[in-house]
């Protein structure tokens, strides 16, 4: 019984533990809306570049990572997430230019989103000693859903109320209202709002009846909504 209890006091006291280093960590943001919550531990480097919108969560083990140097190569990164968005769990977000993530986005467990990758081309040194690539920013439009174990690196758009299936590796731009899955994710799917319903696609992003036939092409259908 008193062991019982004495756990119980610990948990408390840890919870409030962690509740006052979150509390520390938000307040070294560029910029934090109103009921923001940070799970512990999580892991955030340089936060002076991270903006967070109204009541965002960024759930425990998370690693949000804006690089502003790496080897002699300077950067300026920006990493913006808008209310109510919720990043799962061991998600991992490296920024060397500019990440933004929309408003009410759900993002899994165990993502992986960056705007760089490393070079590898010169073979006489490691990898790491190589130079960091940043080939443009990455964007999430409002109302997407990003499954688990997703990585999104590049640059890359998702449009809005998407949705990206679990494990898949997005590489390039989805257009609004569209599902993807895959390695490299491509289009199965999209909102067709003439006949108010999703529909199947072809990889281009085409309509299709259902035997497999094209119907309708993407632009005629965007003119058409």
């Amino acid at each position: 019984m008193l062991i019982a209890l004495l756990g119980r006091i610990l948990q408390k006291i840890d919870s409030l533990a962690n509740k006052i280093k979150a509390h520390g960590m938000l307040a070294r943001f560029k910029s934090v809306g109103s009921e923001c919550h940070l799970e512990w531990p999580i892991k955030v480097h340089n936060p002076k570049w991270m903006t967070l919108g109204n009541g965002v969560t960024i759930s425990w083990n998370g690693w949000l990572y804006a690089i502003e140097q790496y080897g002699d190569q300077s950067f300026t990164p920006e990493l913006e997430i808008g209310d109510k968005s919720y990043i799962g769990n061991s998600c991992h977000i490296v920024v060397c230019n500019r990440i933004q993530i929309g408003k009410s986005v759900m993002i899994a467990d165990r993502c992986y989103i960056s705007d760089n990758l490393h070079e590898y081309e010169d073979v006489s040194r490691s990898i790491a000693e190589n130079p960091m690539r940043v080939p443009g920013e990455v964007r999430i439009g409002d109302h997407s859903w990003i499954g688990e174990n997703v990585c999104i690196y590049g640059n890359v758009t998702i449009g809005k109320h998407c949705v990206v299936g679990a494990n898949s590796v997005v590489m390039q731009d989805l257009p609004d209202y569209s599902v993807a899955v895959g390695m490299p994710a491509q289009i199965v799917k999209r909102y067709d709002f003439s006949e108010k319903r999703w529909r199947k696609t072809n990889k281009s992003g085409d309509f299709i009846d259902d035997l497999g036939l094209q119907k309708l092409p993407r632009a005629a259908s965007h003119a058409s909504a």
